[in-house]
């Protein structure tokens, strides 16, 4: 039950992704669910990605953004059964400076 539940949720976010950006070739990856060790170690082996940040979708899931060295990157949406489905993946990574309180 919670798989579908959250297959149906990365369903209808990969569908927002898909709209709001143009990743040319990674689209093709959307929804590609795995083991999470599996696909983090695909992900380092084929991209040379490791994690650069996470977050939590409530109690039901984590957010991880994986990058790479060349600019490559991939957002991943793991559930509480270790289940991770790619949710967007694209190249050009930057990194933006966080603002603090003191400097707005």
């Amino acid at each position: 039950m919670a798989r579908k539940s959250l297959e149906k949720w990365i369903g209808a976010l990969a569908v927002a992704v898909t709209l709001a950006a143009s990743t040319g070739g990674a689209q093709a990856q959307y929804s590609q669910c795995a083991d999470h060790g599996e696909l983090v170690a695909h992900l380092g082996k084929k991209y040379q990605e490791s994690q650069f940040a996470y977050g939590t979708i409530g109690q039901i899931a984590v957010m991880e953004v994986f990058v790479g060295k060349t600019g490559t990157w991939t957002v991943i949406v793991t559930d509480l059964n270790g289940l991770s489905c790619i949710i967007a993946a694209g190249e050009n990574w930057e990194n933006s400076p966080i603002l603090s309180d003191e400097t707005t």
